[in-house]
């Protein structure tokens, strides 16, 4: 009733009511003497919530306020803990009246409860207390922030950010950017939170709450978004995805990651291919300089030949390459140069000799080199 407006505050804040009422039903949860205290950590947080719905129910207070700042307490609390297994259906059928009563207020609130309660029992619920930026713009109404992601390349996407935003929800909204939606495929990406300037690179849980990790983290932190498993096919027909995955794999080709091959002519005519590619690839229409075939051949086949027959080779295949568009250009660089694509070629090569375990080899620093991906 203090943060609802209908008590005094006695010198106390907003905020402090919030933080008290987080602070007593987390702290009964996670620490056993406490809970003996307070009794038993469902009935407290019952308690709580049953309160909350008094209140709003048939509000009749005279402070104009009051009513909506109690949706808004309960929006806040129902992202931190979850009533028990007794009281959930009754909390869940109150929540639902009111968001499918058109009649009503505060729908839209509490179709956001009933989904912040809902994510509370998958995932758990929020861990770290709100920041006072954050509990500000709740109080204030606002419940979403956006939240910078940056794929290869340096691609930005601000996504909005909700309270009860996991990992999971921001890999699969950015997947389906990219046109995938199937569970087997969203299952090979993945986000990290980078710190320390780029040093310190952590995979996130995926049923780890977004802003958690924010108030973890430094203000100069960010947020990565990678392909981590190459077990899907590629596919071309997403302007997104494929700008993203030939950004990711772009370094790691040029850092002779990919080539298992021993050398040969054909070899050659494969990396002079990729290299007009590349060049086609950054939208350069005439023809490549010694200095930036230099930059498309990695360092395994650069020393093989005098850079001269290498801008022989890379300039036979410039007209083709430029009849393609900047997105067909990484498209078909991927099709030839992607891990998978990599793996396959050199199975083909020699089904009989060691090149399987080199294909293996491969997969497997794809997966493992995660903390070594920049943007």
């Amino acid at each position: 009733m203090k943060f609802m407006g209908d008590l005094p505050l006695k010198g106390q804040t907003d905020l402090d009511v919030v933080y008290a009422l987080l602070k007593i039903s987390i702290l009964a949860y996670f620490l056993p003497s406490l809970s003996q205290l307070c009794g038993d950590h469902e009935v407290l947080r019952d308690e709580v919530f049953c309160q909350i719905i008094k209140q709003i129910t048939d509000n009749t207070s005279s402070k104009a306020e009051s009513c909506q700042k109690g949706w808004r307490l309960l929006y806040i609390l129902s992202a931190y803990y979850r009533c028990s297994e007794v009281l959930k259906p009754y909390l869940l059928w109150f929540l639902r009246e009111v968001y499918n009563d058109s009649g009503m207020h505060f729908q839209g609130i509490a179709k956001a409860c009933e989904q912040n309660l809902q994510k509370t029992f998958q995932f758990g619920g929020r861990s770290e207390f709100p920041s006072s930026i954050e509990l500000k713009a709740v109080v204030a109404g606002r419940s979403s922030k956006r939240q910078l992601f940056l794929l290869p390349g340096g691609i930005e996407r601000h996504l909005k950010i909700k309270t009860c935003s996991v990992a999971q929800d921001v890999i699969e909204e950015l997947c389906s950017e990219m046109g995938l939606c199937r569970p087997e495929a969203i299952d090979e990406y993945i986000i990290f939170a980078v710190t320390n300037r780029n040093q310190n690179v952590r995979p996130l849980n995926k049923r780890e709450y977004i802003l958690d990790v924010v108030m973890e983290v430094d203000n100069s932190s960010m947020f990565w978004y990678r392909r981590v498993i190459w077990a899907q096919p590629l596919k071309f027909d997403n302007e997104l995805y494929v700008t993203m995955h030939y950004n990711q794999v772009l370094p790691d080709y040029l850092k002779g990651l990919f080539n298992t091959i021993p050398p040969s002519e054909q070899q050659f005519q494969q990396v002079s291919r990729l290299a007009a590619l590349q060049h086609r690839a950054k939208d350069r229409v005439y023809l490549p300089t010694l200095r930036e075939v230099q930059d498309y051949i990695p360092p395994q086949f650069l020393h093989l030949q005098k850079a001269q027959a290498w801008l022989e080779m890379v300039t036979q295949h410039i007209h083709q390459a430029q009849a393609l568009s900047m997105h067909q250009a990484r498209a078909q660089f991927l099709g030839k140069s992607s891990p998978g694509s990599l793996a396959r070629d050199t199975e083909h090569k020699d089904s009989n000799g060691p090149q399987i375990s080199q294909q293996a080899d491969i997969k497997d620093r794809i997966r493992h080199r995660k903390c070594k991906w920049g943007p």
